[in-house]
């Protein structure tokens, strides 16, 4: 009875210590995973670190070339673009510039003719006329002589009045002058104006030395004719063979003609340079 009793226990036993062995050993494999899963962990960290400190580099690196950067990632076709870009701004800012200037002088020749209208308007109602014995044609006053004399000697009688000889230097001034003329030429008088013939320069010119423009001469038919050789170096204006025109002729500087005298009466006003 004694060893029935006795030999379960015995076994019992075992299985005890059996099951806290594989129990030691299931704790043991647990703490082993953990210590495993512990130094993946530390691993994954220290890649992570690692990493972060390869792009804190990186950025360091750039951040010492920057110049070497920015020229790597500009590519041909940016860089063209931006030239473009330049070119057409200062394109655009020489324009700006033409315009403004133009539409200045465009201003500034409205303001002259609106002011010559203006004086026309002033001359014609309330500035006082030319004085006593002057004639007012345009701008300018006209003093017709009645004494006779050479063409230096008339040039000097007004300069005296504070004139010169006659300048004509456009159509209407002309076509008043000759009514003026058909009006006051009696007996075939005529009257000396400012063109002379320049020996030294070759030209027909004005007081003020002025040339004579051609596309504005009056010449009678056949003028200057020089008169045979003779030196007909100064110019008078008489009636033509038609009553209605009064033209120009050549003539000898010593004889003795009456003359015009020219003086400015305009109003001398500068807006623009």
């Amino acid at each position: 009875m004694r060893f029935t009793t006795s030999a379960p226990r015995d076994n019992a036993s075992l299985v005890d210590d059996n099951v806290y062995d594989d129990v030691m050993v299931s704790k043991q494999q647990d703490v082993s995973s953990d210590d495993v899963y512990d130094d993946v962990m530390v691993s994954k960290q220290d890649n992570v670190s690692s990493s972060a400190e390869n792009q804190l580099s990186k950025q360091k690196a750039n951040l010492q070339q920057p110049g070497r950067d920015r020229k790597s990632k500009i590519s041909p076709e940016r860089a063209v673009l931006l030239v473009l870009i330049t070119l057409l701004v200062v394109a655009v800012f020489a324009l700006s510039i033409t315009v403004f200037y133009l539409m200045k002088n465009e201003r500034c020749r409205t303001l002259k003719e609106d002011l010559e209208s203006l004086k026309m308007i002033v001359l014609d109602e309330t500035w006082p006329k030319c004085e006593a014995g002057w004639e007012r044609y345009g701008g300018s006053c006209y003093f017709f002589s009645n004494s006779t004399s050479s063409w230096n000697d008339s040039r000097r009688s007004c300069a005296d009045l504070g004139s010169d000889l006659v300048k004509i230097d456009s159509r209407e001034e002309q076509m008043s002058l000759e009514i003026r003329l058909r009006e006051t030429i009696k007996n075939n008088e005529t009257f000396w104006i400012g063109l002379t013939y320049s020996k030294t320069e070759g030209s027909w010119l004005w007081p003020d030395r002025s040339p004579l423009n051609t596309s504005l001469s009056f010449w009678a038919p056949e003028q200057p004719d020089a008169l045979g050789g003779a030196e007909v170096d100064c110019v008078w204006m008489m009636k033509t063979e038609n009553p209605a025109e009064v033209r120009w002729y050549d003539r000898r500087c010593d004889d003795d003609l009456r003359s015009i005298c020219e003086k400015d009466s305009k109003i001398q006003l500068r807006f623009c340079v």
